[in-house]
């Protein structure tokens, strides 16, 4: 444990002494400062905080990943180069305190310059709006949905020729990908339900409340300014909606008659009567909202998942550095965040759906493990939430804290651990 502690104060004087902690924490100042007041937002209270909490408290998490990785590919690469890291290993110290002090001592320069970032928005934002919890309807898992859409295609005798041709596993990726994107059509007078809550197992059970509301995104079927109207019932609470220009609506819950209370309280109704059909996408557009904390509280959750985000991509740079010189090092960490930020773009929009070129296959096999065993760095961010005032959940934070903040460093260092002795010279 000492070996650590002293390896972890050389490293961060060394950052400390290299001026790179005082450039990126004034870099990350004039981010905070600058960027919003030369670049306007649409004048609302929601364009503002996704102006200051995406793009400017996003852009110094970005320049923290791409910096600190770049340095974290150098971290034991330089020493071997400079015949420092003999000289280290002349006293009893393990290769893991090696590689595992440095990555704690990059992770705290990190989590330094973006507690400075995360305290100037603090000072500009209203810590005290309040949050909320969202949940989605209980819906059947993507893969079990596209399971029983294939039954139905390869029983339907007018289902084209070339789809009952192509391998199943290929149909069910497909209509997998394309859950998402399911939409459900709500005619005039129509009712839909969704469960919300397991009534029966009592899973993540909460009784009606007039402090919940619920959000819808319609598309409705020719023109956004349709006529868009209709009621929500949960249990004894009713809510209102009606809307000639918006499509996205929060509708609040207010006490109802109880004799039409809804006999399962985990389950909400919507009756549309308006004077169109409406059309929304059950697993993105329909979420009941229900109160949490502060917007302060969810800030706070929200920086130490970006610090967790951090201490992955470190711990990855200095692997790297234990077994490449710093130019291999650093290129190869570049061009796999850029991998793993394409693979997703690259498998959602391949223009042959059946995947019919053999070579393209095996391309496409290699980028959805690419996207799979590594996921994008942006797609972990909780800055997309918090922007939009959705609680960043202390089960995930604690998840991704454990997870990219002690496992997987761990388990880097142990890797680098083992290719440091066996580095040639």
């Amino acid at each position: 444990m000492n070996s650590f502690w002293r390896i972890f104060f050389l490293e961060a004087t060394a950052i400390i002494r290299s001026k790179a902690l005082a450039m990126l924490s004034l870099a990350s100042v004039v981010w905070m400062v600058v960027f919003p007041w030369i670049v306007k937002s649409d004048g609302t209270i929601e364009g503002a905080r996704e102006l200051y909490v995406r793009f400017s408290l996003g852009g110094v998490f970005m320049l923290l990943v791409i910096s600190l990785m770049a340095s974290a590919t150098g971290s034991i690469a330089r020493e071997r180069a400079a015949k420092r890291l003999q000289l280290t290993m002349v006293r009893p110290v393990r290769y893991f305190a090696i590689a595992l002090g440095k990555i704690a001592a990059h992770i705290a320069s990190g989590a330094v310059v973006l507690a400075i970032a995360t305290a100037i928005l603090a000072l500009k934002a209203d810590l005290s709006r309040e949050c909320s919890h969202v949940h989605s309807p209980i819906l059947p898992t993507p893969r079990e949905e596209a399971e029983a859409m294939y039954k139905v295609y390869m029983e339907d005798p007018q289902s084209p020729p070339e789809l009952k041709n192509v391998r199943k596993a290929t149909v069910i990726r497909i209509l997998t990908q394309r859950a998402r994107d399911h939409y459900q059509t709500i005619p005039t007078n129509g009712v839909a339900h969704w469960q919300f809550f397991a009534a029966d197992k009592r899973e993540g059970w909460t009784q009606p409340t007039t402090d919940a509301k619920i959000r819808f995104r319609f598309t409705n079927m020719h023109d956004t300014r349709q006529d868009i109207k209709g009621t929500v019932r949960w249990g004894s609470l009713v809510g209102e909606f009606s809307s000639m220009t918006r499509s996205f609506v929060e509708v609040p819950f207010k006490e109802g008659a109880l004799e039409n209370a809804s006999p399962d309280e985990g389950e909400i109704t919507v009756h549309n009567t308006g004077s169109g059909p409406l059309m929304l996408r059950q697993r993105q557009d329909v979420h009941l909202l229900l109160p949490a904390d502060s917007f302060g509280m969810n800030l706070l959750r929200a920086y130490l998942e970006l610090v967790a985000i951090l201490g992955l991509v470190i711990a990855f740079g200095t692997f790297l550095s234990a077994g490449l010189g710093r130019p291999v090092a650093l290129f190869v960490a570049m061009v796999t965040l850029t991998v793993t930020e394409m693979s997703p773009s690259v498998i959602e929009q391949y223009p042959d759906q059946f995947e019919t070129n053999r070579i393209d296959r095996m391309g496409l096999a290699i980028a959805r493990a690419a996207a799979k065993i590594t996921r994008p760095v942006s797609a972990l961010s909780p800055l997309e939430t918090l922007s939009r005032d959705e609680c960043v959940e202390w089960d995930d934070v604690l998840a991704k804290l454990m997870m990219c903040l002690f496992v997987m460093p761990c388990a880097f260092a142990f890797l680098a651990a083992l290719m440091m002795p066996r580095k040639s010279e």
